[in-house]
């Protein structure tokens, strides 16, 4: 797999801790690099210049003014909490890290990273979103612009189940299915479950780890969460089709898992397993 060189937005929380774990377990499998990127983000610092601009003490109820000053120390603390948490995640497999800060709109600074990576690593939401399930602003614009693969952080609170492979095609094809070998090594799946919409054949083992195939349900009312499988897969791999309509029915899927989902395009997998 060509991988050399995975992108983590970091910004101190816990959901990109999250991400950054998924990122470690795949670049310690692969030998790859982790790089971390900190994003300042311009719009909190312009919200706090605004004459409204209070917060509220969780204490006490208190608002109080929020200055310009604030946010940039919040940045300090919250950069070098990510810069460690970087380290640690690379101390135990000896990765090789890099780590950059840099200022502006998230995700206009991701997007202009990206290029340099393979991968591209998430949170499912920002440090300042609201809890939930759902996607947050930022993921969701990485999804439906970023042209190399995305790594949506999870975990794991099960015994390892299998890589599930999603994909509307009626087959999918044997790089798809070689990407999923390889997470399933990287994140311990004992096998790969592929849920394609056709009836066509999955043969072979590759890389020694099983498959097998299931028809896929429809998306709607929850058919492919009614997968028994999905409930327990250690990671999710979409493949990802064309079309606006797709994006939306991949951040749902996204959104009703717990594990890591990696989304690719269908024609990014010949050039992410190239030599």
């Amino acid at each position: 797999m060509r991988v050399r060189r995975i992108l983590v937005a970091m910004d101190g929380s816990s959901e990109s801790g999250l991400a950054l774990g998924s990122a470690a377990r795949l670049a310690g499998s692969l030998a790859a690099e982790l790089a971390g990127l900190f994003v300042e983000d311009v719009e909190l610092l312009r919200l706090a210049g605004l004459p409204f601009a209070h917060e509220a003490s969780v204490s006490s109820g208190v608002f109080r003014r929020i200055e310009p000053s604030d946010i940039e120390r919040r940045f300090r603390v919250a950069a070098e909490r990510a810069r460690e948490a970087l380290r640690q995640a690379a101390m135990a497999s000896g990765l090789r890290t890099s780590f950059r800060v840099t200022r502006g709109r998230v995700v206009s600074e991701i997007l202009g990273a990206a290029p340099e990576a393979d991968v591209v690593a998430a949170g499912k939401r920002s440090g300042h979103g609201p809890a939930g399930r759902r996607l947050g602003a930022t993921t969701r614009s990485l999804i439906a612009h970023v042209t190399v693969p995305i790594l949506v952080g999870g975990r794991r609170d099960v015994p390892a189940g299998p890589v599930v492979v999603l994909s509307a095609a009626p087959e999918v094809p044997p790089d798809g299915l070689r990407l999923a070998a390889l997470l399933a090594h990287a994140f311990g799946a004992p096998d790969i479950v592929v849920a394609a919409g056709g009836e066509g054949s999955v043969t072979g083992e590759p890389l020694g780890i099983p498959v097998r195939r299931r028809r896929l349900p429809s998306t709607a009312s929850g058919g492919v969460q009614a997968l028994p499988e999905f409930a327990i897969a250690s990671a999710v791999v979409l493949i990802r089709p064309e079309g606006a309509a797709a994006h939306e029915r991949i951040v749902a899927l996204a959104e009703s898992v717990a594990c890591p989902v990696f989304v690719i395009g269908p024609h990014g997998l010949a050039e992410l397993l190239s030599a």
